[in-house]
């Protein structure tokens, strides 16, 4: 038998850490005995955050172990028809696959084009590819009346119900994947990329069942403090205007969807354990970024607030991780590829970050950018929604976080450096403050620590990596 571990890698798409048990969360009993298992049974990272706060721009950093400003994905236009990679990117599963592994994927892929499968032979990121279950689209043979559809005044489909009387189509990601893990030969790296609890929410009914004596409160008031960018953001999705039963039920059918997701994790637990395999394979769950779900004005991403850039991350290994292990320093999504690489004694190549989890010490700061900050860029690109102040093109935004502060700011807009006035530059004290809600930027108690933190974000940013605006348009 080879001795290398077999590798299972469950992803999630706008997954905040509160969602979870074994995170914790004051308002609401999320139901997860099977990812609070997966805590239990090994390491929970507390503070890891993603790279990017948004889909396709994460999951480029996360595969590639390289910074939106090295990728030159910045936002969802990286995953459009015209889109063109500044240069081929090299990705884990791929070195994975140099060195005798078995790779696979299972659901939402989400990537630019040169890289999905079968578009580039010498490119694939995984040697098998199924995107069944990873639709968005589901629910459109139904109806939305069928799924009793809520959406908010943004047009985002964020609450409903899923009739248990009707097959349930995501279910086939996790179909999939265990078919393929019943029959595969190690070693192996098998990717399970859950859309949930992404939008369209639609938990099936059973699951709303299970959470509905449980309240999940409505969010509080927008403070002042929060930064034109947040402001800006809360106005575009205008959740304020929201009928509050009906946002109360889409909170609830997004946790009511995360019960689902534990389900789904339980059926693999099941196999490992059916199979003897549990001793010999790593497990790791995370997400590519979270959702405020309503909280600071917002739903689905885009943001550095806590509900959205601090991401879960578990790592499992009975019998060679310590069980109940809880680590409070920063990391963030880079470091899935690297660690994972060392786990299995494979030389990671030079062009990747991040670090290993369990042999390198913390960083002094990590960085997360979002938005390609062109004249025509959107906030939300794919409703084509969301111009900044004065009918600007939407920012880019960057973020440092060190082991106690946040600082971020706008870095382009319109294609250029902004002026020091349109920076729009938050900090916050997320030990002291952990909803991040108060600015501390004017406080002339910070102005040297604001400077400091800013001038290592704008080397950070300096020579970011360009696409052709050409291959922004659709």
């Amino acid at each position: 038998m080879n001795n290398q571990p077999d590798i299972i890698w469950i992803y999630c798409d706008e997954l905040r850490t509160d969602a979870l048990g074994c995170y914790g969360n004051p308002h609401l009993d999320p139901h997860t005995p099977n990812i609070d298992r997966l805590a239990d049974s090994g390491v929970r990272f507390a503070n890891n955050f993603c790279n990017a706060p948004v889909c396709v721009a994460s999951r480029c950093s996360t595969l590639s172990g390289l910074h939106p400003e090295e990728t030159g994905v910045y936002n969802n236009e990286g995953a459009w028809a015209n889109f063109r990679l500044p240069h081929r990117l090299k990705t884990f599963p791929q070195v994975f696959a140099e060195n005798g592994y078995a790779t696979a994927s299972f659901g939402k892929t989400h990537v630019p084009p040169e890289m999905r499968h079968g578009a580039d032979p010498e490119n694939e990121i995984f040697q098998t590819n199924d995107g069944s279950g990873g639709d968005m689209r589901f629910w459109e043979a139904l109806g939305e009346e069928a799924v009793q559809m809520i959406r908010s005044p943004y047009g985002g489909m964020h609450g409903g119900i899923y009739p248990e009387t009707e097959p349930y189509p995501p279910d086939a990601v996790v179909d999939n994947a265990l078919h393929w893990l019943e029959a595969a030969d190690s070693p192996y790296i098998c990717r399970i990329s859950i859309l949930q609890p992404h939008t369209p929410v639609l938990p099936p009914s059973q699951y709303v069942r299970l959470l509905e004596n449980q309240d999940p409160g409505l969010p509080g008031p927008l403070p002042e403090t929060l930064s034109a960018f947040e402001r800006r953001v809360a106005e575009v999705y205008d959740v304020a205007s929201m009928d509050p039963d009906q946002l109360r039920a889409a909170r609830l059918h997004y946790h009511a969807q995360v019960a689902w997701i534990d389900d789904q994790v339980g059926r693999v637990l099941d196999l490992l354990d059916q199979t003897g395999r549990m001793e010999r394979t790593i497990i790791v769950f995370g997400a590519d970024h979270g959702n405020p779900i309503g909280d600071t004005g917002a739903f689905e991403k885009l943001t550095y607030t806590p509900t959205v850039h601090r991401v879960p991350l578990l790592f499992s290994w009975p019998g060679t991780l310590p069980a109940g292990q809880v680590r409070d320093d920063i990391c963030d999504s880079l470091d899935l590829g690297r660690t994972l690489l060392s786990f299995c004694d494979i030389d990671t190549p030079a062009p990747f970050k991040g670090r290993d989890l369990f042999d390198d010490p913390p960083p002094d700061a990590i960085y997360s950018t979002v938005g390609f900050g062109q004249p025509f860029s959107k906030m939300a690109p794919n409703g084509g929604r969301g111009e900044w102040f004065g009918d600007r093109g939407w920012p880019r935004r960057s973020c440092i976080r060190t082991s106690r502060y946040r600082l971020d700011k706008n870095v382009l807009i319109d294609g250029e450096k902004p002026a020091p006035e349109d920076e729009d530059i938050f900090l916050a004290d997320w030990q002291a403050d952990p909803a991040e809600l108060v600015n501390l930027a004017q406080d002339p108690r910070h102005t040297d620590l604001v400077r400091e933190l800013s001038e290592l974000l704008d080397r950070h940013t300096e020579g970011s990596l360009e696409v052709d605006p050409q291959c922004l348009h659709r």
